[in-house]
């Protein structure tokens, strides 16, 4: 099979499933850039040590994290287009320590928020306030802001693997919306925030650096915070104010409670009620 036929075959078998658009874009240049290093006209011919050698190739360009992605879009390729399904055992992911998940205090959001001009405001006010991913934020439609309703909410479409949910809408986050709606009057049919081009929606990885930009003026900057820690404080914050892992689960959009359970660690609140126990010794000093 030629590589472009396979490609195709590739894109197919993604839009057949229904995965995002997103999901399907990444995989796609992901599966091109291995073609490209494997140099195979004729993909038939391509092995699991082929896999294993381009990734061992990235290692040094790319995170963990990324690399698993890569790896999950390979093996599905082998799958659903030669038919070669490859086992974890064979080509497994890849291995790496969790970071410990960076949360704002109360003062680091204030100080975000009183500095950050309107339309940077409402950005973090999405994802501080609503846990809303930076995807998310980037596309988010006018008519998903349900201000009229005596529940007040956010539809978020089509997110992280086709899911859609909606989520509450405070009144301060409803607030903010209204005026950066007074300063950027968007298309009530089109995206909140846009791009170059008014029709469509803005660039994620531009929030990220817009957002990178804005903390570099605060002592607390770190070339590890980003965007995605607005949705971790989001998280945190509503386990330590009493919101059950269940309900969370669903604000978030989460697939598998796993995802949403590494938030308990986060939440020490609990451990300063903790008793302590040396009492039942009989021993003091």
């Amino acid at each position: 099979m030629h590589k472009d036929e396979a490609l195709q075959r590739f894109v197919f078998m993604m839009e057949y499933r229904n995965l995002a658009p997103n999901t399907i874009h990444m995989y796609s240049w992901y599966l091109s850039n291995f073609l490209d290093y494997c140099s195979c006209e004729d993909v038939s011919v391509l092995s699991c040590h082929n896999a294993q050698q381009f990734i061992v190739h990235l290692k040094d360009r790319y995170a963990p994290m990324s690399l698993n992605a890569i790896i999950s879009g390979i093996r599905y390729f082998y799958e659903v287009v030669l038919e070669k399904p490859l086992t974890r055992r064979q080509f497994p992911n890849i291995i790496y320590p969790q970071n410990e998940i960076f949360i704002f205090s109360n003062d680091q959001v204030r100080m975000l928020l009183a500095s950050a001009d309107i339309r940077l405001r409402a950005m973090i006010f999405l994802g501080i306030d609503a846990g809303l991913r930076v995807s998310e934020v980037a596309h988010l439609k006018v008519k998903d802001i349900d201000s009229k309703s005596s529940f007040k909410s956010i539809y978020i479409r089509n997110s992280k693997r086709n899911k859609s949910r909606k989520v509450p809408m405070s009144d301060s986050l409803h607030k903010i919306l209204q005026e950066y709606w007074k300063v950027y009057r968007p298309d009530p049919n089109g995206y909140l925030f846009t791009g170059k081009d008014k029709s469509s929606h803005i660039n994620q990885n531009y929030i990220n650096n817009l957002f990178k930009n804005h903390l570099r003026s605060f002592d607390f900057y770190s070339d590890d915070i980003r965007f995605h820690n607005l949705r971790d404080t989001y998280a945190t914050m509503m386990l330590r104010n009493g919101c059950n892992i269940f309900t969370l689960k669903k604000l978030l959009g989460h697939n598998s409670f796993s995802s949403t359970a590494r938030y308990i660690k986060c939440d020490t609140s609990d451990l300063e009620e903790a008793p302590a126990i040396s009492h039942e010794w009989g021993f003091s000093l």
